[in-house]
């Protein structure tokens, strides 16, 4: 009897102490402050309540802010080279690419998470040799149709270019609409510029002796110009309607005025749910059949060296990147998993019916974070010089070689 009360105070003592310790490990930050700055995508609809649960747990106080990217594009340039205090920063490569010496390497803070993390996520956000960063939204272009519309119309999937003419010509007759969005006039044009290009089998650019070289000017550039200008001649997208925003696109495809976007494949978790059931995707089409292109609109996490509780800011992003959140992510805001094992998670695989997809695009990747300090100043001047060629302005081979002469002379950033 006695051994018998002996075990039960030892499981009291244990349990007494395990009890103990819980809050004493998480109340060594207790009181403490971060500040938190990422855009509502990254955020999804679920980082604000994570955020106030960590709060809760922890006995801390997050400064926490969602910013458009229209704003938040130029601030987070401007925290980086000022050296604004920030704890955790959500951003896209151009942060490491621009300001790698502003940012805390990760390698060492996070080592386990990144080992069960996808490869080539990680490997994306390595900078000579050191982990830059942490994958929370990775995110691939891909095409969006509206399945109903595209039987209605006896419209097939487009594989190349020219079945893509054919495509568009058959939804815009059947509707009268214009089913297509395609931006020629600002910075964003730089996108469609290279998602195209890369569909053309041509790379952006290549590492020649350790030399960045753009290939603007290849004779496949050149085809993927042309393409644009075709869309344009044969009257296939609205020449008056040029710019418009993703959203703004996005619920075009959501309200059923548009037959097919290229878009984000995290947009899908936008769509209403009766959008979402009647959506299918599939690669942009290729110069020939087999080829494609895609872009990443990857935002990650960060650590800059300016941040004033580094340690907490660590904790933090423990706790949003954990397994179990970027589970609930994939399945509640249709974001691609981040950790291996999830891509075979069959909760995951039902949630998101485009991974297929992304797997046939992501060897293809357009980098729209090129390795310059002035990626912003090239994506104007690309709209500058292209423009007036779709337009018939002057001729596709001076546009390139004008484009070709501006991105021979930005600095490289050594990778």
């Amino acid at each position: 009897k006695m051994k018998k009360f002996i075990a039960i105070g030892l499981v009291l003592l244990v349990s007494a102490l395990l009890f103990e310790e819980q809050p004493k490990a998480k109340s060594k930050f207790e009181g403490q402050t971060i500040v938190v700055k990422l855009s509502p995508d990254i955020a999804m609809s679920g980082l604000k309540a994570k955020t106030e649960q960590f709060e809760k747990e922890y006995g801390v106080t997050v400064d926490y802010n969602e910013i458009g990217w229209d704003l938040w594009f130029p601030q987070q340039a401007q925290i980086l080279a000022t050296d604004e205090p920030l704890d955790v920063m959500g951003n896209g490569k151009n942060a490491w690419i621009e300001f790698p010496n502003k940012l805390t390497p990760l390698s060492d803070i996070f080592p386990d998470m990144f080992n069960k993390m996808v490869p080539e996520l990680v490997d994306y956000s390595t900078l000579r040799g050191e982990v830059m960063a942490v994958p929370f939204l990775p995110s691939y272009q891909i095409i969006f149709y509206n399945k109903a519309i595209f039987e209605k119309a006896g419209a097939e999937i487009p594989e190349t270019w020219d079945e893509f003419f054919v495509t568009l010509k058959k939804l815009n007759d059947f509707n009268g609409n214009f089913n297509y969005v395609a931006d020629w006039t600002t910075e964003n044009y730089f996108l469609n510029f290279i998602l195209t290009m890369q569909s053309a089998g041509v790379e952006e650019y290549n590492w020649i002796d350790g030399k960045l070289v753009f290939n603007f000017d290849h004779p496949g550039t050149m085809k993927a110009v042309e393409f644009h200008k075709q869309l344009l001649d044969q009257g296939l997208v609205d020449p008056g309607m040029l710019v418009q925003l993703q959203q703004e696109v996005s619920s075009l495809f959501d309200q059923g005025d548009i037959a097919m976007m290229s878009m984000w494949e995290m947009y899908s978790g936008y769509l209403k749910e009766k959008q979402f059931k009647n959506t299918g995707y599939f690669a942009f089409p290729g110069m020939e059949a087999g080829m494609t292109g895609t872009l990443d609109g990857h935002e990650y996490l960060m650590i800059p060296k300016s941040a004033t509780n580094p340690e907490l800011a660590a904790e933090y992003i423990r706790y949003v990147a954990s397994y179990e959140n970027t589970k609930k992510r994939s399945i509640i805001d249709k974001s691609i998993p981040v950790y291996s094992t999830q891509f075979d998670d069959q909760e995951i695989i039902n949630a998101l019916p485009y991974l297929p997809v992304i797997d046939l695009v992501k060897k293809n990747l357009a980098d729209q974070f090129p390795p310059i300090t002035t990626t912003y100043e090239l994506r104007l001047e690309t709209a500058k010089q292209i423009h007036p060629a779709i337009l018939g302005e002057k001729s596709i081979a001076e546009a390139v070689a004008g484009l070709q002469a501006f991105a021979d002379a930005q600095k490289a950033v050594p990778q």
